[in-house]
């Protein structure tokens, strides 16, 4: 059930929805949170790897040719 809602609040996270401050600030440091910031800094995991603002999808997964 909370995986459910969790789920939901990383894909709201990821459309762009925004939550106001004094929402968040209820919800600061919880999982709930956390599920949505993620989304909106657009962190997902693909076949074991993260991939994220540091680590891009698409840059350097492509394996060498020789």
């Amino acid at each position: 059930m909370m995986q459910s809602i969790y789920l939901r609040a990383y894909l709201a996270g990821y459309a762009g929805r925004h939550i106001p401050r004094s929402i968040r600030r209820v919800f600061a440091g919880s999982a709930l949170h956390r599920a949505w910031l993620l989304g909106s800094m657009g962190f997902f995991e693909q076949d074991g790897i993260r991939y994220g603002p540091a680590h891009p999808y698409g840059i350097g997964t492509e394996p060498e040719r020789a």
